[in-house]
């Protein structure tokens, strides 16, 4: 730039140091910048890159050329358009205001290219396509090359458009910033809609299983049917079995049914030991039309005399089950694990053989048949021996009787908010849930158990217990139950802000993310 300007000043005719008249008055320092304009701090940034080099010509004119100079005019100045790269490499720059002279315009363009990178933009400053466009005044009064009277430009694509960019380079915190600057309507509405199912596809394949876990439950919550892929490969192929048996009931609901043939290949395997799997692969291949050929995969297991337990139970989620009565001497005369898995395979049959094999279960010395039958409890006949198991000494008993209880006799349903196990208060807080004017929740809301705050949150109207722990709470589980709540009462829209701002700033492929997704794709 030194260079460049007394070679500019050696045209204008006038030698250094010998000025042809009075100087021209010195300037004081350009104006300081607001801070708390959108982009301040790059804007000083890039000002200190600038204005030196620019303060510098204009005392040169100053002092080697007489105050009237062309140059020295006051009334001068230039706006010039400059391009960067997301490094900061200038790419292009534009007088889109020129002074009217040449000379004076010239060196705009050597104080620009004497810079040759600016600082680098930061990611939320980059306009749509991938660079900062600046506006920046050079003047020959105060204002010289300083920040105060520069502005960086945003240069939008339309809506779609930037959010298939940013979901193509796996930036979605960005697209979720741009989505924020777009007015409300049915493109951002689909705009946000694909940046949070781009949150999950991008969480189903986190390294965190837990995340994975939550990416998974909230695709099914929200039917994202175009994840059913994502879905359907963890369910045949995940070795992890709380994922793989989560995976398998998100496919179920989406009714992902190209992943059948290989659940019906994993179902023997899995019926001799893999209790939950078992059960989410007969569930899944019942809701793919494919009951049929569960039930001869099942079948040989129940022949013996002494059945596969987890095979009958299972055999309780078809519609083809093995004959009452043969369930019914299972149920009297097995051990108690099939025992346990008769009285499973007898929910929802109505007759009067089952009612009474149930009844009989009800009065089982073991507790995890007495729990069993009260879960598969469903007739009217059975509702005072369930309402007496709500006094259980088992907390697994009491807890399936207040389940019970709401389906079958509401009024006689036990208050259990301070019974000593947080099973038995989990499910009291999800058997009120029935009532039409439920209790105050807030005992459940601030009970040290992770399982009865969620089940308290159903029926939370408390904005404010709501707002803490969606934000606070130490349960990830919690505080995203509570996002959902929240955006669930109030409505998508006036969270929507807050939920991008939140999401921009979480990290990628994160539990955050998933909830933020969830709670919003839930919404209306």
């Amino acid at each position: 730039m030194r260079l460049a300007l007394l070679l500019l000043l050696a045209t204008c005719g006038a030698p250094a140091g010998d000025p042809q008249g009075p100087h021209a008055p010195k300037l004081q320092g350009p104006a300081p910048l607001d801070l708390a304009r959108p982009g301040a701090a790059y804007l000083q940034s890039v000002a200190l890159q600038l204005q030196p080099g620019w303060g510098q010509f204009l005392d040169d004119c100053r002092i080697r050329l007489p105050a009237s100079h062309p140059l020295n005019r006051m009334t001068l100045a230039a706006t010039a358009a400059i391009t960067a790269d997301r490094a900061g490499k200038v790419i292009a720059v534009e007088l889109t205001t020129p002074s009217g002279n040449a000379d004076f315009d010239r060196a705009v363009k050597d104080a620009i290219a004497d810079v040759r990178a600016l600082a680098k933009p930061p990611e939320d400053e980059l306009s749509d396509d991938d660079r900062i466009h600046l506006r920046w005044v050079f003047a020959r009064d105060r204002r010289q090359a300083g920040p105060a009277t520069a502005a960086i430009e945003a240069r939008e694509l339309p809506i779609e458009d930037a959010v298939t960019r940013r979901i193509g380079t796996h930036e979605l915190g960005r697209a979720a910033w741009r989505c924020a600057t777009e007015p409300p309507g049915e493109k951002r509405t689909h705009a946000i809609a694909r940046v949070m199912v781009a949150a999950l596809h991008e969480a189903v394949f986190s390294v965190d299983g837990s995340v994975q876990r939550a990416a998974v439950e909230a695709i099914a919550a929200t039917g994202t049917r175009e994840l059913a892929a994502d879905v359907g490969a963890l369910a045949v192929s995940s070795s992890d079995t709380e994922l793989r048996a989560s995976a398998i009931a998100a496919a179920a609901a989406l009714d992902a049914r190209d992943t059948g043939n290989a659940l019906l290949a994993r179902l023997a395997g899995d019926l001799g030991e893999q209790r939950k799997l078992a059960l989410a692969e007969t569930a899944a291949l019942g809701r793919f039309g494919r009951a049929e050929e569960a039930w001869h995969v099942i079948e040989p297991l129940l022949a013996a005399p002494a059945p596969n337990p987890i095979a009958l139970e299972a055999a309780g989620l078809l519609p083809r089950r093995p004959p009452v009565a043969r369930v019914a001497g299972w149920l009297a005369r097995g051990s108690a694990a099939i025992r346990t898995a008769a009285c499973a395979a007898l929910a929802g049959e109505g007759s009067r053989a089952a009612t009474a094999a149930i009844e009989r279960g009800l009065g089982d010395a073991d507790a995890s048949v007495r729990a069993a039958c009260a879960a598969a409890a469903t007739a009217p006949a059975l509702a005072a021996k369930v309402v007496a198991l709500q006094r259980d000494r088992d907390a697994a008993v009491r807890a399936s009787a207040l389940l019970a209880t709401a389906r079958l006799d509401l009024a006689h349903l036990a208050s259990a908010a301070e019974d000593p196990s947080p099973e038995v208060r989990a499910a009291y807080w999800r058997a009120v849930a029935a009532r039409r004017e439920p209790p105050d929740s807030r005992p459940g809301l601030v009970d040290p158990a992770e399982s009865v705050r969620l089940a308290a949150i159903a029926i939370a109207r408390d904005p404010a217990t709501l707002e803490r722990l969606a934000t606070s709470d130490d349960a990830p589980s919690v505080r995203s139950a509570a996002l959902v709540k929240i955006v669930g009462l109030v409505g998508r829209e006036p969270r929507t802000a807050d939920l991008l701002e939140a999401f921009a700033h979480a990290q990628p492929a994160s539990f955050d993310r998933v909830r933020i997704a969830r709670a919003w794709l839930l919404a209306r």
